[in-house]
């Protein structure tokens, strides 16, 4: 009796479906949501917000109020205006924002290197470089997200209550924008890049924490030693408040547009060849 090879299930069509990309960001969209990091996040960064309205609506109040002239130049010494007031519309979450991408983007690798996931996700049709860039993606789309209300609601507030003479630059959408992106950037690079380093997502949290923390105090203890400022371009978190000044034209930004560019480059291309390198297929079974 002749014996016939099984007969196998057609092949499934590839280009059916959502793509791959934005199925694994839905997904760590959804793990995100589910753990309910983002309710003292979210009111943390709320009343952050509120304060910044609230501080628009009094300047526009000393601008337009006869009886509070008096106390203008007591608020200028308080507040700051001009191109400082427009780059620190960014400025106030700096450090909270970066603890939060360490919670969040600390586990983003790291939590398929502790379940082994990455293996079953490359047998389908999730090519490595399709993982790399949703995890960079929502890496830096979630600093994104926070932000831009810092820029757009205070911008919106500020036309509506005193048109294009308001606190706020008409421009400074068009400013604070670009440095919002290259800081969304900035942070995700470094936060993938860690946790593809670390075993566990508790790991993958201290690895971004040491690296942000650890670099600021290496920039800074050169600095101090050599005097050379070019040096603060390794430290991420004065380059993350350098973007706004820059845009913005502030007389003294922190560092100069060269040491900026370059610092940013280095960390972003850095980080992005680590976890390439720790995402290959050939690191997904250990």
């Amino acid at each position: 009796m002749p014996i016939y090879a099984p007969t196998l299930p057609p092949a499934p069509d590839l280009t059916q479906g959502h793509p791959p990309v934005l199925v694994l960001m839905r997904f760590d969209l959804a793990r995100l949501w589910r753990q309910k990091i983002g309710r003292f996040f979210g009111f943390a960064f709320l009343l952050v917000l509120i304060v910044k309205l609230a501080v628009i609506y009094v300047k526009y109040l000393l601008d337009t109020n006869v009886a509070l002239r008096p106390m203008q130049d007591f608020a200028r010494t308080v507040l700051a205006h001009g191109a400082d007031f427009q780059a620190d519309l960014l400025n106030p979450t700096s450090y909270l924002l970066w603890f939060l991408v360490a919670l969040v983007g600390g586990g983003l690798v790291a939590r398929d290197t502790l379940y082994r996931v990455r293996p079953l996700m490359y047998a389908h049709p999730v090519a490595p470089k399709d993982y790399l860039i949703a995890k960079l993606g929502f890496a830096s789309a979630l600093p994104f997200a926070v932000l831009l209300p810092f820029v757009l609601l205070p911008w919106a507030m500020s036309l509506g209550v005193a048109g294009i003479h308001g606190p706020v630059w008409p421009t400074a959408p068009l400013r604070l924008l670009p440095a919002l992106v290259l800081i969304s950037v900035l942070m995700g690079a470094l936060a993938v890049g860690a946790s593809s380093m670390a075993a566990t997502p508790r790991a993958g949290v201290g690895w971004v924490l040491g690296l942000v923390l650890g670099l600021s105090a290496l920039a800074g203890m050169v600095h101090g030693l050599t005097g050379i400022r070019a040096v603060d371009a390794l430290n991420p978190i004065l380059l993350a408040e350098s973007w706004p000044q820059l845009f913005v034209g502030v007389d003294h930004p922190l560092m100069g547009w060269a040491p900026a560019l370059l610092g940013t480059a280095f960390h972003i291309g850095l980080w992005t060849f680590v976890a390439a390198k720790r995402t290959l297929p050939s690191e997904a079974v250990i």
